[in-house]
């Protein structure tokens, strides 16, 4: 009985592992919009934000 306890924990440490390491965005980390700052002789760039992909379970975030 003591093997089948083993096994048992093992697999639900495996399940919870797996299941956290999967949170999260890929890709680069991005600095929030408030902390952009330029210098004030530098001329100021915009760049158009990117368009996030869609994806099949975002509705139910």
């Amino acid at each position: 009985m003591a093997s089948r306890s083993i096994l048992t924990t093992i697999l639900v440490t495996l399940a919870i592992a797996s299941a956290v390491s999967a949170c999260g965005r890929k890709g680069p980390l991005e600095l929030p919009p408030a902390s952009v700052t330029s210098m004030p002789g530098e001329p100021k760039t915009v760049t158009p934000p990117v368009q996030d992909k869609r994806f099949i379970l975002d509705p139910l975030i």
